[in-house]
């Protein structure tokens, strides 16, 4: 088993002491990764940082955990401008972004920040804005015209450290979703899901996925959920495992005085466990 930190980027967690203090920790405990939520307003707060820029402050201050969302809502944006920022996050951090990917859901931030559409209108512009994302990260200038998008000309350069392009990670639970993640995807991330709901999702992403990226694509799990002691995240993170999980992120929601302290814990009282 591997881990990751998920920082909620909102109130009181976007502060900046905060996170640096977070990610150096979570660097020199181990953890594999730092995922950052992807969102301009939630129903508990509307006070947030955008999650990209978090991340290329990041990059300049640590070295090799990697760093990336959990998720970003791939119909917010114009995809094309998303792939460009993921690559420059990718060129600053020396080739370390995880592009986590979903249709989106708060429809606040949507109608606040841009336009909300219909739920299977946002599954279906999540797939026309991955393809666009990985056209631009793997040729040159592109001109595309789809049902959603309109790209005239764009140019993602320089590219990507990390070739074809930045891993992406599927925030989903819908079988039509897990079908284009399985194909056009990296790795699987979802949360609020149980051990039993998980394994049975896992089972189905593995059926449509090639046999040569099998062994490739990350299923991980972001656990929303707050534990008290080391043995409760102990018990939880071997059922995760025991179903397919290889890559466990919490979601860290503790009280901010407590942050720091309850991230070191984790490290030295639950990680070891699964050496």
């Amino acid at each position: 088993m591997r881990f990751g930190l998920i920082i909620p980027n909102m109130s009181p967690y976007c502060d900046v002491r905060l996170i640096s203090e977070a990610a150096r920790v979570a660097e020199d405990s181990g953890f594999e990764a730092l995922l950052i939520w992807d969102h301009y307003t939630l129903p508990w707060s509307d006070a947030t940082l955008d999650a990209w820029v978090v991340l290329s402050y990041l990059a300049s201050i640590t070295e090799r955990i990697r760093l990336g969302t959990c998720v970003s809502p791939i119909p917010f944006r114009n995809p094309a401008v998303l792939a460009k920022i993921a690559a420059s996050v990718d060129i600053i951090s020396g080739g370390r972004v995880i592009l986590g990917a979903g249709a989106g859901w708060h429809r606040p931030e949507f109608e606040g920040f841009g336009e909300w559409y219909p739920d299977a209108e946002r599954v279906a512009r999540t797939f026309e804005g991955v393809r666009i994302i990985k056209a631009l990260w793997e040729r040159g200038r592109l001109s595309y015209e789809g049902r959603y998008y309109k790209v005239r000309g764009a140019v993602v350069e320089p590219k990507p450290i990390q070739r074809p392009g930045p891993p992406l990670w599927f925030g989903t639970t819908g079988r039509r979703m897990l079908r284009f993640a399985a194909e056009n995807g990296d790795g699987w991330i979802p949360t609020m899901t149980t051990p039993r709901e998980y394994s049975k999702l896992a089972s189905y992403l593995r059926q449509h996925i090639k046999s040569d990226k099998l062994a490739s694509f990350t299923f991980a799990y972001a656990d929303f959920d707050i534990y008290n002691t080391p043995n409760e995240y102990i018990t939880t993170i071997e059922k995760y495992g025991g179903v397919g999980c290889m890559l466990y992120c919490m979601t860290w929601r503790f009280p901010k005085q407590q942050f720091i302290a309850k991230l070191r814990e984790f490290a030295r009282e639950v990680m070891p466990s699964f050496g």
